[in-house]
């Protein structure tokens, strides 16, 4: 499996949006992120379709998460990023080939990488952060 750049980065916008105890200015994520404006207010955007975010206008506005980091999983985010494990032909049923050897084995990685993706939650990846990463800690 492989994620897309609009999943890594949207997903690294959230986790800095759990690190923080208040909301995050566009240009605050642009610059712990380096991903460009544009393409941060687009990611921001499908996040924020996708329930996962909420925007805040004014002085003190800026981006927060919409729901505890308990609450929101890595199938949250990657189905609002409109990203996650795009599986084969074989796995729907679709398979055009009768005698497909891959059909029990694709389908079986499929359900276990949906069900990891939808059991890992972002309060878990910002707990492994905080437990187990060499690099100084930090709280926007």
């Amino acid at each position: 499996m492989r994620l897309s750049t609009r999943a890594t980065y949207g997903m690294r916008l959230c986790f800095m949006l759990a690190l923080s105890k208040t909301p995050l200015s566009a240009s605050q994520l642009v610059r712990q992120t380096d991903v460009g404006i544009k393409y941060l207010e687009q990611l921001l955007a499908m996040l924020k379709r996708g329930e996962i975010v909420n925007a805040y206008r004014g002085k003190t506005g800026g981006y927060i998460l919409a729901r505890e980091p308990r609450l929101i999983t890595v199938g949250d985010m990657l189905v609002a990023l409109d990203d996650g494990f795009d599986a084969p032909a074989c796995v729907w049923g679709n398979c055009e080939d009768i005698y497909c050897p891959n059909r029990n084995v694709l389908n079986k990685l499929n359900d276990g990488i949906n069900s990891v993706l939808d059991s890992v939650t972002l309060l878990d990846i910002v707990n492994d952060y905080r437990n187990n990463c060499a690099a100084p800690h930090f709280e926007l």
